[in-house]
């Protein structure tokens, strides 16, 4: 890493919150049809209702939005009845291969096991390979939405 990594918790009413609206749209929602604004508005309203257990995180790297990641009880139209998820883990493309979608995991597998899970999860379409490095393992491929995803899990 180029400098110092800060992760930490995220809240709706600060700057940084439109910047990790805009990638978690932009990543995620895009392409669905949905309109930024009511993506920024759903995640902002997650925010508002959140009570320690489900969290957003946010990396810094010399003061600046890095990359984020959520911790949520529900994944968005979940194919599989399965809680908690690891979710939206995004990091900027200046600030990738520094290590910093490493740290936010590591973070969010932290928060879990602080709230007393024993197991996460999480989609993914192509990060299969960099989630093994961290430990997690494949359950099941399956098509979906038109795309073929993957569902791994971690013990804690």
């Amino acid at each position: 890493m180029s400098g110092p990594l800060r992760i930490r918790r995220l809240s709706a009413g600060e700057p940084a919150f439109d910047i990790v609206a805009r990638w978690r749209y932009d990543a995620f929602f895009a392409q669905d049809g949905i309109a930024f604004d009511e993506s920024r508005n759903a995640l902002r309203d997650w925010m508002a209702r959140l009570d320690g257990y489900e969290i957003a995180l946010l990396a810094e790297m010399n003061g600046q939005p890095a990359g984020s990641c959520l911790f949520v009880r529900e994944e968005i139209d979940a194919k599989h009845q399965l809680t908690p998820w690891l979710a939206a883990l995004y990091v900027a493309p200046e600030y990738r291969k520094q290590g910093i979608g490493g740290a936010l995991v590591r973070a969010i597998e932290q928060h879990a096991r602080e709230v007393g899970c024993a197991e996460l999860y999480l989609y993914t379409v192509t990060a299969e390979p960099f989630y093994a490095k961290l430990g997690w393992t494949t359950r099941e491929r399956f098509g979906w939405h038109g795309e073929s995803f993957v569902l791994m899990a971690r013990r804690l």
